[in-house]
């Protein structure tokens, strides 16, 4: 028997993974236990989380993988510590890191006590970049594909391509520490007062609404050598010596731009950005249009390697759904896969896969991002009854799944907000059904409603349109499947006016395609709405207010209870507000 439990620890997004016998049981990220958005450190809640919903003990497992590999490039590491970081504070930083990495064991030993992992089993350390690649080659179901990993750093390496095939994935080119293009987009992420870590969605949603005026002097001035990604390193702070991050509990990004940055857009302060909001919009533009310049021309060149035609893509920059939405309509590629977990949390399923490939062994059940928890009627039933806030509010259940769609699609048309809690909990960044709240996407008002009262954040955030697979095509202009979210797309200009709760102000939408061997549930609930409103979408964003997404009824209940939504569906109970 093999039990891999693969990791992501000791950075943000942690996360773990169980594959038994070459199948993906259970995976599921710290931040979903502990409520502490990516939570960074040794994921242990979230290796009991595994361990118990599947019935087994930490002296079962067989493996383990970590997605990081500190020999990896260590030649390069250790010159560069000792000509940058000898007398800094950095150094007792990559020191501490390190003991963690090789104390592992000691560590969940510690944790399970008086269970103990077996003695035979070892860490096994997969370079970062091979487990970001890996996450998406292996569900991929290509023969041949070329990898592509871009994020802010892992393994001293913020940008990796690789050849991949079924026998194994072998890199063809790296970008090395200080250069990267993650750590320029997070640096002007954080310029535009976004501070918290992984802000960049946020950034990338804003750019949607400024102009490129800045584009020609951040990339003048920004980059030394702006075809081979060089950074002009006077204008940052991540190669000082006594720079350090935080990945332990809440992850810290100190300020990656000094000073000097505000000599480029003419101001004294960095807080005279961060108060203007059209120069955050047009410096938004320019930097996510350099990205998506920089994406493309990496691709070009990928191409031109005539290794193969399908793209894989990961890390953390795969997460921009508009630079993907280029690589999309630029047709370099005849297919791309962009998996559900493109960032550091997915690590810990592409370390294992990586390391189950090179034992000859093929993993099954990758495409679906259902990973997590999942609850009964009865256990749901338990925390309503519980909950005496609930006993002014109708509560009904309703087993029979037509008459339960009948039902919510009604509520919806009629422009009530519902929360959706159905099936295993998602795995990822992104609500995909199963932890959604659900609107009706014709109604002019609802973005604004839904930002305002309900997830309380800024008014120009986009949401996503779900829609059932077989009618995208009548409504968004690729042929691309997108079933993680993971691409915007250009919603056909006749149709914009009739979906304008999911149109973003530049007529796109990040589009979630849903097919019914996915999720049957879900796609049965939007092809109900389809039937009533002849629209075969519904406005979907995750079940959270300002937190990680719902995991279990409880959490799904108390964030129902503070916002203003007006129903909740618990699998096959319904609550609504009188």
């Amino acid at each position: 028997m093999s039990i891999v439990l693969g990791l992501n620890c000791n950075h943000a997004d942690s996360s773990a993974c169980i594959i038994k016998d070459g199948k993906l049981l259970f995976a599921i990220e710290e931040e979903r236990l502990n409520r502490i958005k990516h939570w960074a450190g040794l994921p242990t809640e979230s290796i009991k989380n595994c361990l118990d919903n599947l019935n087994l003990k930490i002296s079962d497992i067989t493996d383990i993988t970590i997605n990081t590999n500190p020999k990896s490039n260590i030649l390069k590491k250790i010159l560069y510590l000792f000509e940058n970081y000898i007398f800094g504070k950095k150094k007792f930083e990559i020191y501490q890191r390190l003991k963690k990495k090789y104390f592992l064991i000691n560590e969940i030993n510690n944790y399970f006590f008086p269970e103990k992992i077996s003695k035979n089993v070892k860490i096994n350390y997969i370079d970062h970049h091979l487990s970001h690649i890996a996450s998406a080659y292996f569900p991929s179901g290509f023969d041949k594909a070329i990898g592509l990993s871009i994020d802010g750093f892992g393994d001293f390496v913020s940008l990796a391509i690789a050849k991949c095939n079924n026998e194994n994935i072998e890199f063809v080119k790296k970008i090395y520490f200080p250069d990267s293009l993650g750590v320029l987009y997070e640096a002007f992420t954080q310029l535009s007062g976004f501070n918290g870590y992984g802000d960049e969605y946020k950034f990338m949603g804003l750019s949607s609404y400024g102009s490129p005026v800045f584009f020609d002097k951040i990339k003048n001035n920004l980059f030394i050598n702006y075809k081979n990604l060089k950074l002009n390193l006077k204008y940052f702070n991540h190669t000082n010596k006594n720079f350090v991050y935080k990945f332990e509990g809440s992850p810290v990004q100190p300020e990656l731009f000094n000073n000097k940055i505000c000599e480029i857009f003419n101001v004294s302060t960095k807080d005279e950005i961060k108060s203007n909001d059209n120069l955050k919009k047009n410096i938004a533009k320019s930097v996510q249009k350099i990205f998506e310049e920089k994406l493309l021309e990496i691709c070009n060149d990928i191409i031109k390697m005539n290794y193969s035609e399908n793209l894989v893509y990961a890390g953390g920059c795969a997460l921009n759904s508009l630079a993907n939405k280029r690589i999309v309509e630029s047709n370099i590629f005849k297919n791309i896969f962009i998996p559900y977990a493109p960032g550091d949390g997915g690590g810990s399923i592409g370390s294992a896969l990586y390391f189950l490939n090179q034992k000859k062994q093929k993993v099954s059940n990758l495409k679906s991002p259902f990973l997590g928890n999942d609850f009964s009627n009865l256990e749901i039933e338990k925390e309503i009854k519980k909950n005496k806030k609930l006993n002014s509010f109708k509560v009904i259940f309703i087993p029979n799944q037509s008459d339960m769609n009948e039902q919510i699609v009604n509520l919806i048309y009629e422009n009530k907000i519902v929360g959706y809690f159905q099936g295993r909990m998602e795995f990822g960044a992104r609500a995909l059904g199963n932890r959604s709240i659900l609107a009706n996407p014709c109604e002019k008002n609802m973005k604004d409603i839904i930002n305002l009262k309900i997830k309380k954040r800024e008014n120009f955030r986009p949401f996503a349109p779900s829609i059932i697979e077989n009618e995208k095509s009548n409504w968004f202009d690729t042929n691309f499947k997108n079933p993680y979210m993971s691409a915007v797309e250009n919603i056909i200009e006749k149709k914009r006016n009739l979906i304008p709760a999911v149109t973003h102000i530049d007529g796109t939408g990040r589009v979630q395609t849903v097919s019914k061997d996915l999720n049957p549930k879900f796609f049965s609930l939007i092809n109900k709405f389809f039937e009533i409103s002849g629209v075969p979408i519904l406005l979907n964003t995750s079940f959270n207010e300002n937190e990680p997404i719902v995991r279990n009824p409880q959490e799904a209940i108390d964030c129902f209870l503070r916002t203003n939504m007006d129903v909740l569906v618990l699998e096959d109970w319904i609550i609504r507000r009188n």
